[in-house]
Parts: structure tokens; C-alpha cells; sequence
């Protein structure tokens, strides 16, 4: 039997948020009201929060190829490769750290989030511990996903370098990505994103495990490695886990776990299938999706540095795909370019979600704008675009940043996670200062080095802290998660037995 799931009233944005406290039970598959008559239709697509989710509308396929498609963006690919000149085959933990975040989210977060009616982890938090917290959840997010964001620009301005190196630089390639991304998701949305992942992924695996093969048997690769793996026998390229060590793949499943549990553009995929059971078994099956490709584009990595030593770390796989048959090169870079841009716009629309749900739906302008919903959207996310845009001009490594900026969603985990598995322990206010510490703690790691000195990466650093913080207060103050459900300000505490 599953822990008691807070339940929200359906509605169209702030104005459902009726107070009155309602129960809900399983009747025919569906969460209803009691009493009520007709269930909730099951494959409406939602437009609370302006975005269109397209809740109840993919099947585990569809559902399995958005997350591998969000997964396997820029960082999973490009960046790994760039990891991979220092770390060797083990920069390829990204994805596994990756698909290991997706199982916990599938299996504990997202099925409870389409049981309660949420439409953003910051109704869930707001729900939980306070209108306080969901404003600086909100800040956190937005800070979040920018840095993502931003990231995906600068990789896909990569692609296009080496697969147009007549027509793009990296700088111009970073502008044109911006631009075709923030199109697409003003544009289309969610649902222009999810129709195109199937087909990116198809590619990418196609793609990458030729080049692969062409690489490492027919180009020299493969001796290649192997020469430079004696002549520099400390390196450990070919070692699975020496290069980055346990601590550094540790570090990326502490982050990516948080990531999965708490962003927007990450979850929103689990709203868009048909039922709970089709977003978990996506969820897994996306998991499964996403392993195999990081350690390809690490080997793909490692076998550009002996090739090209002098390449730049940063451009090396595009590189590398350009020497393969023009056709197979072409399909592939556009694959990784197209997947990137998956990533890149599945993030826009989260943050343009958390933008219009969660601050402007909230002020008396946002109500006035209630029948202009289409425009405001398309204005929030140029304007995001434009601002993630001037951070990825001023990114340095693509993994160093993300992992950075990543780390600041440990603590909405702690919150997430506590909240729903776990809210008779949880504290509300350990839920309000955990935030605050989280983002100080980013701030503080990069002002003090010395603190490298103590913590071996960013992420030990945030999940101590976030830890101590949010576990200790929990501890200490009566407070719970779970009383302050049951007093039904915006909803009750309904338990919701037995539903898969």
C-alpha cells in the first residue's frame, strides 16, 4: 500500500484553489471525488498552466523515448566525449547516473504526483510546506533549469561547428541553437519535442555505434588507444571506474537523483502518459535507453584523443563523426543535434512553466492575462531564451557546469522525496530553511576553494548540508508535513489506497 498522497482539486490555475477539503477515491481506474458521477477525462490534455502538458496522451514508448531523449542531450553526448579525454571510459557513468535518477523518479515520484493532480513540483511543495518555500523552490528551479538550458545552446553550437565548419563557429553555432530551440518550444511545445524524440534516438544509437565501429576497426582506433594507454598506463582510459573514481561517480548519481525527483522539465514527461503504469514502465524502460549510449560517446572520446591529441576536448566527437562516410556522419550529427535540441526544448517549456504557473498565474496581472495565455507564453519563453542564451556565453566545461548547477536540486529532493514516501517525519519549516542553505552552499562553494580541500566534489558538499539540514530539522520540530495536509488548507491528505 502506497503512503498517503496529498490530492489536489482540479482546476485552471490559482483560481481552483477552492480550499475545500475533498476526498478521493479509486473508482473504475480513475481518482474521483466521492461522490461524483463522472471521472476525470483521461486523456485531456491540461492547460493550467498555459504549457500544454499533453497529460494522458503517450504510451510507454512514447513515454520511454522522451526521458532517454531528455537525457541524451548535449551533456550525455558532446560532454561526455570532452570527459573523456581527462576520465577515460568511465565519463560514461553520466547516463548511467542518469538512468539511475530516472528508476527513483519513476518508481516513487511521478505516478504519486499524476495520483495527487499536480502539475508542477511546486504545487507539490507549496501544498506541503508553505507558500515561503514554493517561492524560493521556484527561484531555485528557475536557476536550475537556466543552467541547463544554457548548456544544451552551447553543445548543440558544437554539433554545428563540426558538422557546417564553413558556416558555424562554436560562438555563431551557440546563437543559431538558441534561436531554432526557442522556436520550436514557443512553437509546439511539449508536444513537438515528445513527437520527435522516437526518431533522435533512433538515429544517435544507429549513428554512434557505426562510427564507433568504423573508428575502432577501420581508422586505427583502435591501436590507437591502445598506444596511448601505455604510454600513459596512470591515465586509465580503458578502466570503467578508475578515471573518475567511485567518489566521482558517486557525485553524479547524488546529483542526477535529485534531478530527476524535482525538476520541472524532467517530471512534466511523466504527466504525459496515458496512465500511471504507462509513465513508470517509460521511466524504466527510458532508463535502460540512456546507459549504453554514455559509454559509447566516452569510447568514442577517448579514441578522439588518440587520434587527434591536439584536438579541442570540446569539439572532439564532432569531429571525429565528420571523418566517417558523408551519409552516415550527416544522420548522425543531426541525430545528436536534434536530441540535443530535445533536451534544450523540453527545459524552455519547464521553465516557461515554472515562470507563468508559479509567479505570473499568481499576481492579479497574470489573471488579467488569462485569455491571452497563447501570447504570454510565447513572450516568457523568447525572454527565457534570451537570458539562457547570455548565461551559455559565459559557461566554461559543459559537465564541471552542469554538475554545479545541477546540485542545487539535492535539497528540493530531500523535500520531494521526504514529503511524499515519508511526511509524518518531514518538517515544514526544515523544508523552508533546507532552500535557503542549498543555495547559499552553491554560493559559498564557489567563493571558498578550500572547501574542495574538504568535500571531494559539489555534490557531497550539497548532499551533507542539504542532509544534515533537512534530516536534523525534521527531527527536531513538531511541525510535520503530514498535519499540515490534513488541515485541508488547499487540500486533505485523503489516503489513496491500493492504486498502481
Amino acid at each position: 500500500m502506497d503512503s498517503p498522497v496529498p490530492v489536489r482539486p482540479a482546476g485552471n490555475g490559482p483560481e481552483g484553489e477552492t480550499g475545500t477539503t475533498v476526498r478521493y477515491q479509486k473508482t473504475g481506474g480513475f481518482l474521483k471525488p466521492e461522490g461524483a458521477l463522472i471521472p476525470p477525462p483521461k486523456d485531456a490534455v491540461q492547460h493550467r498552466m498555459g504549457v500544454e502538458v499533453h497529460k494522458g496522451q503517450n504510451n510507454t514508448l512514447i513515454v520511454a523515448a522522451s526521458v532517454a531523449g531528455l537525457a541524451i542531450g548535449g551533456a550525455s553526448t558532446i560532454g561526455i566525449s570532452e570527459n573523456a579525454f581527462a576520465a577515460g571510459l568511465s565519463a560514461g557513468w553520466y547516463d548511467t547516473a542518469w538512468a539511475i535518477g530516472a528508476v527513483i523518479a519513476g518508481l516513487f515520484v511521478v505516478d504519486r504526483l499524476r495520483r495527487g493532480n499536480y502539475d508542477t513540483i511546486s504545487d507539490l511543495i507549496g501544498d506541503l510546506y508553505g507558500s515561503r518555500t514554493r517561492i524560493l523552490m521556484v527561484i531555485t528551479m528557475c536557476l536550475i533549469q537556466s543552467g541547463i538550458i544554457a548548456l544544451q545552446y552551447k553543445a548543440g553550437g558544437s554539433i554545428l561547428a563540426a558538422l557546417l565548419p564553413n558556416v558555424f563557429t562554436v560562438q555563431s553555432g551557440t546563437f543559431f541553437s538558441f534561436v531554432i530551440f526557442v522556436l520550436v518550444a514557443a512553437i509546439g511545445g511539449m508536444g513537438s519535442v515528445t513527437l520527435t524524440n522516437v526518431l533522435n534516438i533512433i538515429l544517435i544509437y544507429v549513428g554512434v555505434i557505426s562510427a564507433t565501429l568504423i573508428v575502432l576497426l577501420q581508422r586505427g582506433g583502435l591501436q590507437a588507444v591502445k598506444a596511448m594507454e601505455a604510454a600513459e598506463p596512470q591515465m586509465h582510459y580503458l578502466s570503467p571506474t578508475a578515471g573518475m573514481g567511485w567518489i566521482g561517480i558517486a557525485s553524479w548519481i547524488i546529483v542526477l537523483i535529485g534531478t530527476t525527483s524535482s525538476v520541472q522539465g524532467v517530471v512534466q514527461i511523466g504527466l504525459t502518459g496515458k496512465d500511471d503504469r504507462a509513465s513508470k514502465r517509460g521511466y524504466l524502460l527510458g532508463a535502460l535507453l540512456m546507459i549504453p549510449i554514455g559509454f559509447i560517446c566516452a569510447l568514442l572520446g577517448v579514441a578522439a584523443k588518440a587520434l587527434m591529441p591536439g584536438a579541442d576536448a570540446a569539439t572532439a566527437l564532432p569531429q571525429i563523426l565528420m571523418d566517417m562516410p558523408p551519409l552516415l556522419a550527416g544522420i548522425t550529427l543531426s541525430g545528436l543535434w536534434a536530441a540535443d535540441m530535445g533536451t534544450g526544448c523540453s527545459m524552455v517549456v519547464g521553465l516557461a512553466t515554472t515562470i507563468r504557473a508559479d509567479i505570473l498565474d499568481r499576481t492579479e496581472t497574470g489573471k488579467r492575462l488569462t485569455k491571452e495565455k497563447k501570447g504570454v507564453n510565447t513572450v516568457i519563453i523568447v525572454l527565457s531564451g534570451i537570458i539562457t542564451y547570455v548565461v551559455a556565453t559565459q559557461m566554461g566545461t559543459i559537465l564541471g557546469a552542469l554538475q554545479k548547477a545541477l546540485s542545487l536540486s539535492i535539497g528540493i529532493a530531500f523535500m520531494v522525496l521526504f514529503g511524499l514516501l515519508a511526511p509524518g517525519f518531514a518538517s515544514k519549516k526544515a523544508g523552508f530553511i533546507t532552500t535557503i542553505v542549498a543555495i547559499i552552499g552553491l554560493v559559498l562553494w564557489n567563493l571558498l576553494p578550500s572547501l574542495a580541500g574538504v568535500f571531494p566534489s559539489v555534490a557531497f558538499f550539497m548532499l551533507a548540508l542539504c542532509a544534515v539540514t533537512f534530516l536534523g530539522l525534521s527531527a527536531l520540530l513538531p511541525d510535520k508535513v503530514k498535519q499540515s495536509a490534513a488541515a485541508g488548507k488547499k487540500v486533505s491528505a485523503g489516503t489513496v489506497a491500493g492504486l498502481e
